[in-house]
């Protein structure tokens, strides 16, 4: 006896259940990355922290020496918690959507990819505001940013690789652009760019870009994107829109941030 075939309905629901289940690999994917750059970042202030610990035993009878340690130690945990909080904001699960600042998690996503960075010479340009507010799961933007900042890396070339990011507000938008001057996405790929499994690239699934437009589509947001082949003149650039959250202020970043990433980019005025 052969069972019923599937309606309509339940083909809707097992699709459904196949793209959340996509989402959280792609998330997994993306919080082992978060994990070694953070791994990688909170290292610099623990080697300080111990160093500053071994002095200060040293040196106890100085009271003026121990005083000046502590202070030391004082700014590195106060880094090493200001890199746990924007970890666990990012992170932790988020039921309800939240205002938060894109900049704030644009430098979260440089950091993602440091270390690819770092070994293909990229040079990296950024171009932000202090504050650009916008709504939504912080986590899930991340993960957004993530896979455009990634495939740009994998297109450029070994030498001279240029990586451009801006951030700007425009009237009731957020705007980030992402730009490279890699080898160009090939005509034949561009119109089904978003669709699953689409891919130009060696060793990618075809599936980053199909689901960072899902997520971009609930967050009531856009992607566009240009792109050139000819010699000398290759790349692609990227365009993300989000809804601008208006009456946000904030007086400024904090220094931790403002201090991040000097080895691999300037922020352009």
């Amino acid at each position: 006896m052969t069972s019923p075939s599937p309606t309509y309905e339940d083909l809707i629901s097992r699709l459904r259940l196949l793209e959340e289940s996509l989402q959280k690999c792609e998330r997994l994917a993306t919080a082992g990355r978060y994990a070694g750059a953070v791994m990688h970042e909170v290292n610099n202030p623990l080697e300080a922290i111990g160093n500053l610990v071994f002095l200060t035993k040293a040196g106890a009878a100085d009271a003026s020496l121990v005083r000046k340690n502590m202070e030391v130690v004082e700014s590195q945990l106060a880094q090493l918690g200001e890199i746990t909080r924007k970890t666990l904001s990012f992170y932790r699960e988020e039921a309800e959507p939240k205002t938060f600042n894109l900049v704030d998690l644009a430098e979260s996503a440089i950091l993602l990819h440091l270390c690819g960075l770092a070994e293909n010479h990229v040079v990296v340009t950024k171009q932000f505001p202090k504050w650009a507010a916008v709504h939504g799961l912080a986590g899930e933007i991340l993960q957004v940013l993530s896979n455009f900042i990634l495939n740009s890396i994998r297109a450029l070339p070994s030498k001279d690789a240029i990586l451009r990011l801006r951030i700007r507000v425009a009237g009731n938008n957020v705007r980030m652009t992402i730009a490279d001057n890699g080898h160009g996405i090939p005509g034949s790929l561009r119109n089904r760019l978003f669709v699953p499994y689409a891919t130009g690239q060696s060793g990618g699934t075809g599936m980053g870009l199909w689901l960072s437009k899902q997520i971009m589509e609930r967050h009531h947001g856009t992607i566009r994107f240009r792109s050139s082949q000819r010699p000398g003149r290759s790349g692609t650039t990227f365009l993300l829109t989000l809804p601008a959250v208006s009456g946000v202020e904030r007086a400024g970043t904090p220094a931790a941030v403002k201090k991040k990433y000097p080895a691999i980019g300037k922020n352009e005025k």
